[in-house]
């Protein structure tokens, strides 16, 4: 179902859900807990969150008249991220990412929560369906559980056809294992030759990088996750000193050979939409899981240049931007 047809279909008659009902007077503004993922340092992060709050203007949300934004970014364990905005009474949660997300879901079983970038929220217990949410949760999936076989592709076309694929890790993450095994699958049925490599924490990347390398790889995928998302200014910079690409799912211009996956500021921009309808009294079991529309395919030039690697002309060809 496409975007336009939800906000057709969710016009009618929906079951309302008061939400300003927490010991808030009825018209003060709902205070909105946002959790950011990044560094409020990094410009690309930053521009999120700016999408973010265009995207509450433009669905006619006025900052402290409608809503009050209240942003603390997620620096450490989620957990304590979430817990001091539910401290500070707020009446709805909107996380960025799965481990954010499912801190939230854990916490609170009542506030409404709408998440943004969660690659498979069925998978991680958030939702019942996309249809059909269920519960107090909905959102905005990257489906980035679903782009293993892509990432697999554009490994096999930088290291050629007979080349192994290497592939980087978080073990500890609750959605690491199934995101590898669909990786692996995806492999297969390829005919690639799959090597891994998984880590526990920071302390394990410069170890884990040096080893792919030394295995005689070109590049590694460099799996999606909160963690790598975190961490990837350290992973692209010193896997590159290593002499090794990476491909990533963002960060194309953080330095990162390839990268390919939704468009972020697409997916924040259309979140308004959605926390204009919960503060209105909609549901969120009401509110169908959207899906990203755009896609960007980003081949940083200068890295290749630094790697001293040729990229192929029809990964050239089908990107949707290139940095040189």
């Amino acid at each position: 179902m496409q975007r336009r047809e939800f906000i057709t279909l969710l016009g009618g008659a929906v079951a309302a859900w008061p939400i300003v009902a927490h010991a808030q007077p009825a018209k003060s503004p709902a205070r909105i807990g946002f959790l950011p993922l990044g560094s409020q340092s990094n410009a690309y992060d930053r521009s999120l969150v700016e999408a973010f709050r265009r995207s509450l203007a433009d669905a006619g949300l006025m900052q402290n008249r409608d809503v009050v934004l209240d942003i603390v970014w997620i620096t450490g364990d989620p957990n304590a991220a979430v817990s001091e905005l539910l401290q500070r009474g707020v009446d709805l949660l909107v996380p960025c990412g799965s481990s954010a997300s499912v801190a939230a879901g854990r916490q609170t079983s009542t506030i409404p929560i709408l998440f943004i970038a969660v690659g498979n929220p069925i998978g991680m217990g958030l939702v019942e369906s996309l249809p059909h949410p269920g519960r107090n949760v909905t959102g905005f999936s990257d489906i980035l559980a679903d782009l293993s076989g892509k990432y697999v592709e554009i490994a096999r076309e930088l290291g050629g056809p007979q080349a192994s694929v290497d592939y980087l890790w978080h073990m500890r993450w609750p959605d690491g294992q199934n995101r590898f095994e669909a990786t692996l699958r995806a492999a297969d049925a390829l005919g690639v030759n799959l090597r891994s490599r998984g880590v526990g924490d920071v302390t394990d990347l410069d170890d884990a990088i040096i080893s792919i390398k030394q295995s005689g790889a070109l590049a590694v995928i460099v799996q999606p996750s909160p963690f790598t998302y975190q961490h990837r200014t350290h992973i692209i910079d010193f896997a590159t000193k290593q002499g090794l690409g990476t491909v990533y799912a963002v960060a194309g211009r953080d330095g990162a050979l390839v990268a390919y996956g939704p468009d972020y500021a697409d997916l924040f921009r259309w979140a308004g939409s959605y926390v204009d309808r919960i503060v209105k009294g909609t549901k969120p079991a009401n509110l169908p899981v959207q899906q990203p529309v755009k896609f960007d395919l980003i081949v940083n030039l200068n890295t290749a240049r630094a790697l001293g690697l040729t990229m192929p002309a029809t990964l050239l060809a089908r990107a949707t931007e290139v940095i040189e």
